[in-house]
């Protein structure tokens, strides 16, 4: 189930779908958190104060700006973050370097959900591959030669070489569509 379906359900009143939210966002939040924070002790305080802060917040998270859910949840964590941070300095101002940190952070958890989003676009379209031909792509990605694909699939050099070229050509097509026909850069 897609962010914005599951936030659809938890406005509607299914304050269970909530959990599903968590469960997707969990670990990559307090893995972001941790790089910032720096103490696993803070971690999963800051984790469930974030999550629970947008739970609250949900009701202003307006779906038509398309603003993913996740960008919304990583930038609370930040400044819940930077909030956290002050404390822990006494009331000082946090300094650039600080800032500068986060900042790597942020773009971090984005580069985070880009390689998540990627994962999975492969990952659906892989599955969308028939079994002969996604087989042979999977050993050619496990780095066997054409030779040794060959004699495991009983199939003549020629025949891998077409089947990566078909699967390939397939996966570049089903990627291609997963992202809404957008390129964003070479498949």
């Amino acid at each position: 189930m897609e962010d914005l379906e599951v936030i659809g359900q938890i406005k509607s009143g299914n304050a269970d779908a909530y959990a599903l939210l968590v469960g997707k966002y969990h670990r990559p939040l307090l893995t972001f958190i941790f790089r910032i924070i720096d103490d696993e002790g803070l971690v999963e305080d800051i984790g469930q104060e974030v999550f629970f802060t947008v739970y609250r917040s949900l009701k202003n998270f307006d779906v038509s700006k398309g603003t993913p859910f996740s960008a919304w949840l990583f930038i609370a964590a930040r400044n819940r973050c930077i909030s956290v941070l002050r404390e822990r300095r006494g009331r000082k101002r946090v300094g650039l370097e600080e800032i500068a940190t986060l900042a790597d952070g942020a773009k971090s958890a984005v580069d985070m959900l880009l390689e998540q989003e990627r994962t999975a676009a492969l990952t659906a379209s892989l599955r969308q591959i028939p079994e002969p031909f996604r087989t042979t792509l999977l050993r050619s990605l496990e780095g066997e030669s054409l030779d040794e694909i060959a004699l495991a699939e009983g199939i003549s050099t020629g025949t891998v070489k077409s089947r990566l070229f078909r699967a390939k050509e397939r996966m570049r097509l089903l990627v291609r569509e997963y992202f809404g026909g957008k390129g964003y850069g070479r498949v």
